[in-house]
């Protein structure tokens, strides 16, 4: 049978990434999202290409939904990538459970309920399962590290953990998690860790800016991390893995000053104080189990202000304020 893909949370920015690389590559792709505001996908494919994904708008907390879109557009591969982020899980914790947890568990359910026919599944976890860097040697968190999350995003994400393990003790449900940390490039306009990509943007658009945050992270570019997840599900294990995400690792300071760079006369200031996360995480693991290859940060910050510098001329995004 033909792979076809399923996307939650295809409106996001790496569901976004995902559906592009799906349409690159010729594969079928449903995009499942609750909102129909598709304008960050919009930025990665032309109108045209847009028609080669099929569109279903629906609610991940319904698992008679979940269940049926599962079976009827015949899905093989699930990348479950819709959650809502650290500031929505605080502003509303029952919403904020019922989404990032009941729906990871309709998602994992549905697999359940497919007998057989969804052969994979990736999903979403989050450097936020970790504690702040004085917890770890050197500041780094290893795939096994001591998890301990300071946000309600962060004990969702944990808790999703400890689901899909049981799911692959109890029912032999394989998945494959994933914890990205700071993900940024094209499409990455919300949540706590945004303000580099919105750095990256105003630059390109000769505005200064400011990072909220200081320290040191682990850095994905959207576009990466979409190949890991694809490259995840695609392993079709029956056990859980779980993994953090590799990456460049950079201080916010260099991260201002190679974006002012790339950008003569534009200013980047940065808060000092750090996010209470480790310093790096290893994903070497990963990158060994999956082989896929990270754009050094230099790359990534020339491709994402190249990016952001087309669509700006191109009328598809505005300038910040």
């Amino acid at each position: 049978m033909l792979d076809r893909v399923l996307v939650t949370g295809a409106g996001g920015c790496l569901g976004s990434w995902v559906v592009r690389q799906m349409v690159d590559e010729g594969t079928a792709v449903v995009a499942f999202d609750l909102s129909e505001d598709y304008r960050r996908l919009r930025l990665l494919l032309d109108e045209g290409r847009m028609g080669g994904v099929v569109f279903r708008r629906g609610d991940l907390r319904d698992f008679a939904a979940v269940e049926s879109l599962v079976r009827e557009e015949n899905i093989t591969h699930i990348v479950h990538l819709a959650a809502l982020q650290i500031p929505f899980c605080a502003a509303d914790p029952i919403m904020g459970a019922q989404v990032n947890v009941a729906g990871t568990v309709n998602i994992l359910e549905a697999v359940r309920r497919s007998d057989g026919r969804v052969r994979g599944t990736a999903y979403a976890s989050s450097v936020a399962v970790f504690g702040p860097a004085e917890m770890y040697e050197g500041g780094t968190a290893g795939d096994r590290s001591p998890l301990a999350p300071r946000t309600l995003y962060g004990v969702y994400k944990q808790a999703n953990e400890g689901t899909a393990r049981v799911y692959a003790d109890d029912w032999g449900v394989g998945s494959v998690g994933l914890r990205p940390c700071i993900v940024y490039g094209p499409g990455r306009d919300q949540g706590l860790t945004s303000d580099p990509t919105k750095s990256m943007l105003a630059a390109a658009a000769g505005s200064s800016s400011h990072i909220g945050f200081g320290g040191s992270s682990t850095f994905q570019h959207a576009q990466d991390a979409a190949d890991c997840f694809l490259a995840a599900a695609r392993l079709e294990t029956d056990s859980a893995l779980i993994h953090n995400m590799g990456g460049p690792t950079a201080a916010i300071a260099d991260i201002a000053a190679a974006v002012s760079a790339a950008a003569p006369g534009v200013g980047v200031a940065f808060d000092d104080q750090p996010l209470p996360l480790p310093q790096a995480i290893d994903g070497t693991a990963l990158d060994g189990l999956l082989g896929v290859r990270h754009r050094t940060m230099e790359e990534g910050i020339a491709d994402a202000m190249g990016d952001f510098r087309r669509m700006l001329d191109a009328g598809l995004l505005q300038p910040p304020r």
